[in-house]
């Protein structure tokens, strides 16, 4: 049997990696502004992204550079809307110039977590993408508040996974404040990745297999020292018969 797998990254995040990334992956989310980014920044990742053929989204967070958006704000449903619907249109601006479309949103951060898990911010996502992009996938975790709010309004929804996260018992991801909360190592991720893909399960800190059922995977463009061993990484899974799509 072989999988043939969605493998995407967080770029145009200022680390200076996307060009090595970009043919390694087949979809990738592009920094729009909250925790880094411009318009110029977006179109150069989206004309590596068009180049390699790599399915581009859109990435939004808290408006937090200082923090990289890693702090979650207490923002209410106005100030959420308004900075997601400039951050989307910078996204679009950038995308209409190359003749681009939006593939898929996924928030960025501590914005991941809260629209994930926390019922007013998981509602506001979902009223505000109907609204402004009722037809574009949102990447986020299984089984959350906001899968619910999407199957809810019949809102298209992506259960992503983490190959480069440690998972806690309870299916969320270890906070980045805890040790080994980044796994960088790729015989580490390679096998995280393929038990994800394969037995469609994660072993958490405590070293029990948990069920995890995902259509997309997750490496993240600050990971510097996964980063540099992507050959090995495709090498290793391309082994084990999963492909990137």
């Amino acid at each position: 049997m072989s999988w043939n797998i969605d493998l995407n990254c967080d770029l145009g995040e200022g680390m200076g990696y996307d060009a090595q990334i970009m043919p390694f992956i087949s979809s990738c989310n592009i920094a729009t502004g909250g925790h880094y980014g411009t318009v110029e920044t977006i179109k150069e990742c989206l004309i590596l992204a068009q180049q390699h053929q790599v399915k581009a989204g859109a990435h939004p967070s808290f408006e937090d550079q200082d923090n990289f958006g890693r702090l979650r704000l207490d923002w209410s449903r106005s100030r959420f809307r308004e900075s997601l619907t400039l951050q989307l249109q910078s996204f679009m601006t950038a995308a209409s110039v190359l003749d681009m479309d939006m593939h898929h949103i996924k928030m960025h951060g501590a914005l991941y977590h809260a629209t994930a898990h926390e019922s007013d911010f998981a509602a506001w996502t979902v009223e505000l993408l109907q609204e402004l992009f009722p037809e574009t996938p949102i990447y986020s975790l299984p089984n959350s508040m906001l899968e619910q709010e999407c199957k809810k309004c019949g809102h298209p929804f992506v259960a992503e996974a983490f190959a480069d996260r440690a998972y806690k018992p309870d299916g969320t991801l270890l906070e980045r404040t805890q040790p080994g909360s980044v796994l960088t190592e790729v015989e580490q991720v390679a096998e995280q990745l393929m038990d994800m893909v394969i037995n469609q399960k994660v072993r958490a800190v405590d070293g029990v297999h948990i069920p995890l059922k995902a259509k997309t995977y997750c490496i993240h463009g600050d990971n510097i020292k996964l980063v540099h061993c992507m050959p090995m990484l495709v090498a290793l899974l391309k082994e084990n018969k999963i492909t990137i799509a």
